[in-house]
């Protein structure tokens, strides 16, 4: 068993670590919070300062930080920084290998242009020699957080080097084999890609079915029962890998003349529907 720090103990940091130690894991939750850690404290859970982690030693860094954006939009990195800092002091090469593992929410190519530059000036030491780096999207719903993280459907490891993702899925395995669980290994960018890409997703879909409900309320339908009843019978929704495969061609009978039809039906009343105009120009 790995002696695991979560640095930073939110929805998605606690419910990690109490999952982990649930395993068998003996966890040690970080955050700069004091009530946050007295709470932890409360439930029969380590919780300490960054400047403890030293005395702590763990084998393994979990970093469950906050990475929201900033007023302009763009994903502000400051908290995951400033961990990265603090966890570098822990990896100077004689301290011995050391897995961080990045569990927040980070665009395509940070853990290369910021989390493994970050660890190494910090630390001395070298990603890949001295310690390993895996980005490790997290799948949690912030109401049943705790839940899922015990009965996940999918781990994704991205790795940085092959034993980097072997201790993490290591830890991992059991949890996966109790579930009958898939663990999938790839690069850091992929990994970092598909957290963006399932939320991408969820919001995408809301957004058609809003885009539909607004449409059939402009006609005198009821949009939600229309929702419901493509729900049931369309293949999109019930076969999981139906139009999933990228740079497929857009053909048939029935896919290009019909959103052609209501694209122009649309059109005609005056009416803007983004997501129909979409995706005809995304196809063509």
């Amino acid at each position: 068993m790995e002696r695991i720090a979560i640095v930073g103990s939110g929805v998605v940091g606690k419910a990690t670590g109490k999952g982990l130690s649930k395993l068998g894991h003996d966890v040690v939750f970080v955050d700069t919070d004091p009530n946050v850690r007295q709470r932890l404290d409360h439930e029969g859970y380590k919780a300490v300062e960054a400047d403890a982690l030293a005395q702590v030693r763990p084998s393994m860094s979990m970093i469950c930080v906050p990475t929201p954006n900033d007023h302009l939009g763009r994903q502000d990195l400051t908290s995951l920084e400033a961990a990265l800092a603090e966890i570098g002091r822990l990896l100077p090469p004689e301290a011995g290998y050391h897995l961080v593992v990045i569990r927040c929410t980070v665009l395509p190519m940070v853990s290369e242009q910021c989390v493994i530059p970050a660890l190494e000036h910090a630390s001395g030491g070298r990603a890949g020699r001295d310690f390993g780096v895996c980005m490790n999207p997290e799948f949690l719903r912030e109401a049943t957080a705790e839940d899922d993280f015990l009965h996940p459907r999918l781990v994704v490891i991205g790795q940085l080097d092959r034993r980097s993702g072997d201790l993490l899925e290591k830890v991992y395995k059991p949890l996966c084999r109790q579930n009958d669980t898939p663990i999938v290994r790839t690069d850091l960018r992929t990994a970092e890609m598909v957290k963006y890409t399932h939320n991408l997703f969820n919001a995408a879909k809301i957004s058609f079915a809003n885009e539909i409900w607004l449409l059939s309320r402009e006609l005198g339908i009821g949009g939600n029962q229309v929702m419901a009843l493509v729900a049931a019978s369309a293949e999109g929704m019930w076969n999981p890998r139906y139009g999933t495969r990228g740079g497929s061609p857009y053909d048939g009978s029935c896919l290009p003349k019909d959103v052609a039809a209501l694209a122009n039906f649309v059109r005609d009343m005056d009416y803007s529907a983004p997501m129909i105009e979409a995706t005809l120009q995304i196809n063509e």
